[in-house]
């Protein structure tokens, strides 16, 4: 961590979670258990934080990820892929005789997930007393990005000591709860409907449902609410207006990273102009998630051109 606080008066967004290094299989053909595939296997930096802290910083805002990695050859990795795309670790912390966060996954023959399995108890180091030390750096900027891999006592305790606004990524079913605690401390949450039926309890079926499962968010104290619904948009909501706006025509290639793209695309905006109207918001978001699909990669070569130029288009899904 650096010694002292730096760019504290220079705009920057903090993101909060974690990174992994991502191991993946992809068989050529049916999977034979039990028994070597013939295929692809490939590396690759990820984990929700450090995907949305790259995207964000391909949006030109200075992003610092806050974050724990280890000493070893997984962590080296990461570390050089964080300078090289501008994700500043100043205020990470590089554990010693830890194992890097790792996640490794094989598909099927058509890129379906068989099986993952994720080692990632080094982001139990992100504790209370660990953000302590590099607070008075977190609550001068723009914006504090939260994902789901920290601990629900780490989440209670930023809801209680971070005044940025918090914005939150709930990443997955199993660990959307840990922002129960303070979900009247966050500007804004992004769940998809699986996560906000399980943190609401009503079941999203339809548009209708999704705006009810919303307004129970806001009235949790939740003050903007994005709802991805997938195929059928994304749901933009707070206390004065709910929009659905759906998704761009986009020829699809890969699904992995639009969800972290889209989040990365509304920090961005709210980054640029506080004052930017819901649906616009949802527009931005959509327009990047469309960047993301095109794309191979997790995370996709997107820039801000790149945005804008999206958004000028009128491919919009009805």
């Amino acid at each position: 961590m650096a010694n002292n606080i730096t760019k504290i008066n220079d705009g920057y967004v903090v993101v909060i979670g974690g990174m992994n290094m991502d191991i993946f299989g992809m068989p050529d053909k049916k999977v034979i258990n039990r028994d070597s595939n013939p295929g692809v296997v490939g590396m690759a930096a990820g984990g929700v934080g450090q995907n949305i802290a790259h995207n964000i910083a391909k949006l030109d805002v200075p992003t610092y990820l806050i974050t724990a990695y280890g000493n070893d050859y997984n962590g080296r990795l990461l570390q050089e892929e964080c300078n090289k795309n501008n994700i500043r670790l100043d205020y990470a912390s590089l554990e010693e005789n830890e194992r890097s966060s790792t996640y490794m996954y094989i598909t099927d023959e058509t890129g379906d997930m068989l099986v993952g399995v994720n080692d990632m108890d080094i982001c139990k180091k992100i504790t209370p007393d660990f953000l302590n030390t590099r607070l008075e750096f977190i609550n001068h900027a723009q914006v504090c990005l939260l994902d789901a891999n920290l601990q629900k006592e780490t989440l209670d305790w930023i809801g209680k000591n971070v005044t940025s606004p918090l914005f939150g990524d709930t990443v997955s079913c199993a660990k959307a709860e840990h922002f129960s605690g303070i979900l009247d401390k966050i500007t804004l949450l992004k769940p998809n409907a699986l996560e906000a039926s399980l943190l609401t309890g009503i079941e999203i079926v339809d548009d209708e449902t999704a705006k009810i499962a919303a307004q129970k968010l806001l009235d949790f104290g939740v003050k903007n609410v994005f709802i991805s619904l997938g195929i059928n948009g994304i749901l933009c909501a707070n206390n004065k207006k709910k929009v659905i706006i759906h998704p761009f025509v986009t020829d699809i290639v890969n699904a992995n990273g639009a969800g972290d793209c889209g989040m990365a695309a509304i920090t961005w905006s709210y980054f640029d102009d506080p004052t930017r109207q819901l649906g616009e918001i949802g527009r931005i978001a959509q327009a990047a998630s469309s960047i993301a699909l095109e794309s191979s990669n997790s995370v996709p070569d997107i820039n801000i051109n790149k945005l804008k130029n999206k958004l000028s288009s009128i491919s919009i899904a009805v």
